[in-house]
């Protein structure tokens, strides 16, 4: 990626807001996502490269955990929904079609759609089960009062269901289903605190959040369960990541199946979600550093940026060549080179996104082959001068010390939330 050649990247680079200053739209403010239009948002190249390297995580971690992918249509008809009861609960949300398409909706929800496909098929028999299933889905619901990239009109999700023989089946898939989650969230890097009801199997995953909307007192075990004992502490706000139920009406779409003895039963459904959008603000609000913010490795945008030093033409084509170089190698890389933006904007550029690697080519460059390499502010590495094999070598030799590192403190404090 060139970042001349991005809408807005004359922005990149801005100092960061206060980190006291709740009202701070990160995803906003980083060149990652803005709303344009109605309160839907646009997430840029850079943004894009983000939750695309979480949904990268997420998906190799389901697939660990047993969950098949499958991918369901963005457009569903209304009356798919109609048998759980969506049309009179949340009906004013569902972004419709107008004549002679009124039939029809945007997506709006996955288990019903879900079970539809399924109950057309049948389920032959009990060994089937437990089913375990997993889409990535953009779901549309028109908010009256859409909130950033947190709370919006159209959101990205990983839905994922089971199904499965009886309660205690079910209660097994849920407390699955809770593992896998916070495996996830370990390998994002997030602090999470789990809210569970071990009788039904419901949870929810909130973080420390101040324009959070799920305090545990909105959280599924709470508002199932009215005499659940509260606190003061139960209101504070709280940002919801990910959450699970069981669901109550699968009957209505004719999902069976046969038994150990032959009998032809209904099985038991558990659905749950991890929000991709909001593990882009959980992952900005969790990792600032004074210099920006420090993405862990899994999901940061690009591990190098290529800064051009200068307007000469020989070096933007030296810097050319490296990064050229860098991306035959497989590189996670960047090039700088924006005209009339000043070095210190772009190295806060690669701190903003969390970049720790910063190769500057400057107009020596050209004549002797060699680039300088710095690593992030405030990690104290020094500044080296480097051939371009040089620099291929020690890049691969400090990334695989990266990946290959024992957890660190922060690594066990996460590890350790319930």
């Amino acid at each position: 990626m060139r970042l001349s050649r991005i809408p807005h990247s004359e922005l990149l680079g801005a100092p960061l807001p206060d980190p006291d200053d709740t009202e701070a739209d990160l995803a906003h403010h980083l060149g990652l996502a803005r709303f344009t239009d109605a309160g839907f948002p646009w997430f840029a190249p850079i943004g894009q490269r983000l939750v695309t390297h979480i949904r990268q995580v997420v998906r190799r971690e389901m697939e660990r955990a047993g969950y098949a992918e499958f991918r369901g249509p963005a457009v569903h008809r209304v009356e798919t929904l109609a048998p759980a009861g969506w049309l009179e609960r949340f009906g004013g949300e569902l972004i419709g079609f107008s004549a002679p398409f009124e039939q029809y909706t945007l997506a709006a929800t996955s288990e019903e759609p879900l079970l539809s496909w399924i109950g057309s098929a049948g389920l032959a028999s009990h060994r089937h089960l437990p089913m375990r299933l997993f889409e990535f889905r953009e779901i549309f619901r028109f908010r009256d009062r859409p909130q950033s990239i947190y709370n919006s009109r159209q959101f990205q999700c990983c839905l994922f269901a089971s199904l499965d023989t009886d309660h205690t089946a079910y209660l097994a898939s849920a407390a699955h289903a809770q593992r896998t989650v916070r495996k996830v969230l370990d390998r994002l890097r997030l602090r999470a605190e789990l809210v569970r009801d071990e009788a039904t199997g419901g949870f929810e995953f909130i973080f420390p959040y101040a324009r959070g909307d799920r305090p545990r007192s909105r959280t599924i075990p709470y508002h199932r369960d009215a005499a659940r004992p509260r606190t003061a502490e139960d209101d504070i706000p709280q940002g919801g990541v990910a959450m699970g139920y069981g669901y109550t009406h699968t009957p209505a779409f004719d999902v069976r199946f046969r038994d150990e003895d032959n009998q032809v039963r209904t099985p038991v459904m558990g659905t749950y979600g991890i929000g991709v959008q909001r593990c882009v603000l959980a992952l900005l609000e969790q990792h600032r550093v004074a210099e920006g913010i420090a993405l862990p490795a899994a999901v940061r945008p690009f591990d190098v940026t290529v800064t051009v030093q200068g307007r000469d033409p020989g070096t933007t084509e030296a810097a050319e060549r490296v990064y050229r170089t860098l991306l035959d190698a497989d590189v996670s890389v960047v090039l700088d080179d924006r005209h009339g933006a000043s070095m210190g904007s772009r190295m806060r550029f690669a701190d903003s996104v969390g970049v720790p690697w910063r190769v500057v080519v400057g107009r020596d460059a050209a004549g002797s082959g060699t680039v300088r390499l710095r690593g992030a502010r405030g990690t104290g590495e020094p500044e080296r001068t480097l051939t371009v094999d040089g620099l291929l070598d020690h890049l691969a030799l400090r990334g695989h010390e990266e990946w290959t590192a024992g957890p660190d403190r922060r690594d066990e404090e996460i590890g350790a939330t319930a």
